[in-house]
């Protein structure tokens, strides 16, 4: 089976489940264009050349009661060859409860066996002999809008139809340059990443750190209202209001020149 469009869990099933291994990535919108989390889509790749776009938006049961799913993506067994995989391990423990197993990450094997700043278009040219582009301004685009463009479904698909072959080059330098235990080391910290939302959010703001009493009270109230507003309206908080414009407020308790009226004070 050969395709790089979108198709149902029940048509992927049958070939994830018997596959020894896969390439594996996601897009998702997480407080940029809309308010909350969301895994937008899935993209899986696997030896033979498949692509699989998987769209969870448009699944009516959505992919944490796929049945199986879960159990292709926590089974140890099945290595998924992922790039950077950090930030796609926190966002399927935060949205779904999953905790990806079987993680052979590309980028930090090429961290420790090819060069310490590696890029995915680099080595793939470099290994493979194709020349690939990573525009910003799709990895940017509005993931959970519908219908997906022609160019966003390519750019995902993109992103895993590379990864096993490259893998297969880059796997023996780890021996080569004796940092096979490390790279083992490395996964296995990644895989044990705990997620958990951080108790009073608000501090994390650049800048949070150097406001004391009466500012970190009134930081937390406007930080509140904001998100509060932003959930209501489905949009990112940092849309409605810079997180500069907390700070200030935090300071001075009111908004700076460039919000002559409060932007939270939408009615309710």
């Amino acid at each position: 089976m050969k395709t790089e469009g979108l198709v149902s869990w029940a048509q992927a099933r049958p070939f994830l489940e018997k596959t020894p291994r896969l390439a594996f990535d996601l897009e998702g919108d997480f407080n940029l264009h809309r308010y909350g989390r969301r895994i937008c889509l899935f993209q899986i790749a696997l030896d033979d050349g498949t692509v699989f776009l998987l769209d969870p938006l448009e699944e009516a049961s959505g992919p944490s009661l796929w049945e199986g799913w879960k159990d292709v993506l926590e089974d140890p067994s099945k290595p998924k060859v992922i790039w950077a995989a950090q930030n796609d391990i926190r966002a399927l423990k935060a949205c779904f409860g999953i905790r990806l197993q079987g993680l052979w990450d590309l980028f930090d094997a090429s961290c420790l066996a090819v060069t310490p700043r590696p890029s995915l278009p680099l080595l793939v040219e470099s290994f493979l002999g194709v020349t690939i582009e990573k525009a910003e301004a799709l990895q940017t685009s509005d993931w959970s809008a519908r219908p997906l463009s022609a160019e966003q479904l390519l750019y995902a698909a993109q992103d895993v139809r590379y990864l096993l072959a490259l893998a297969d080059k880059i796997d023996p330098l780890l021996d080569e340059k004796k940092k096979r235990e490390p790279f083992l080391a490395r996964m296995q910290t990644a895989e044990d990443y705990v997620f958990a939302e951080h108790a009073q959010p608000w501090r994390r703001l650049k800048g949070a750190s150097a406001l004391v009493g009466e500012e970190l009270d009134r930081l937390e109230v406007v930080w509140k209202r904001r998100e509060a507003l932003a959930r209501r309206l489905d949009v990112a908080p940092w849309r409605l209001l810079p997180h500069d414009e907390l700070l200030h407020w935090a300071r001075a308790g009111s908004f700076s020149e460039n919000f002559p009226v409060d932007p939270l004070s939408v009615a309710e």
